[in-house]
């Protein structure tokens, strides 16, 4: 049976994120193996990202490390492929969403990471790492591409309260395909399910025909048939 997602707003691995995080950490079990995937942030400072996953998860009691996914040669590399297979968690952070779309597709550690998933155990994503799970990903200056497809009727607007407006939810609900729906998440909140539910210090925001509707801390967010997956 499958096993958890996490969609992330951003701002992973800072202090706010310690309540949201704990919490997801308790549905995954005692002393939980979490694998960092700085993918995203191959082009900016990887190791900094690894880094920082690492040691916020060990404040929080797990077993941290890093599978450092950075281009296509490590993204099939049977070293960090074994790291990704042992993980109870595996977490993709923020950077740039293009890069770790085009790096992680059809990759074997993308494979090995779904994998984990499939086998009842949690997968994560924050920001970049949020937006390439669903199944549209907006692209700015470029539209919307196809994504990983994890949950595939969802298209992730992350850093929901500085990005809403700089990229046009209304032109971006306009354009999206049909049978997806666009979500917003603040920063340190997650939509975190099945049974799904807002978990954080913001609100989760689902993109419908008239207002949006916004969940907070606690509440189960009902999304239409067919899309919990």
């Amino acid at each position: 049976m499958p096993g958890l997602i996490a969609l992330v707003g951003g701002n992973e691995f800072r202090p706010e994120c310690e309540a949201m995080d704990r919490s997801l950490l308790a549905r995954i079990g005692t002393n939980p193996r979490v694998i960092i995937l700085p993918t995203a942030a191959a082009r900016e400072n990887p190791a900094l990202a690894a880094e920082n996953g690492i040691r916020h998860f060990q404040r929080l009691g797990a077993r941290g490390e890093a599978a450092m996914v950075v281009d296509p040669a490590t993204a099939r590399d049977g070293k960090l492929l074994g790291m990704i297979q042992n993980a109870d968690l595996v977490y993709l952070t923020g950077g740039d969403p293009v890069y770790l779309l085009e790096t992680l597709g059809n990759s074997a550690a993308w494979e090995a990471a779904l994998e984990v998933w499939k086998s009842g155990r949690c997968l994560a994503g924050s920001s970049a790492g949020a937006m390439v799970l669903g199944g549209r990903m907006w692209a700015p200056g470029q539209g919307w591409r196809k994504g990983l497809g994890l949950v595939p009727r969802l298209a992730v607007i992350p850093h929901h309260a500085r990005l809403t407006e700089a990229w046009g939810a209304k032109n971006m609900i306009a354009s999206l395909p049909g049978k997806v729906t666009l979500v917003g998440i603040d920063e340190a909140t997650a939509l975190v399910g099945p049974p799904w539910e807002a978990v954080g210090m913001g609100k989760v925001f689902i993109y419908g025909p008239d207002q949006p509707a916004v969940f907070t801390q606690g509440q189960p967010v009902k999304l239409a048939p067919g899309m919990e997956r």
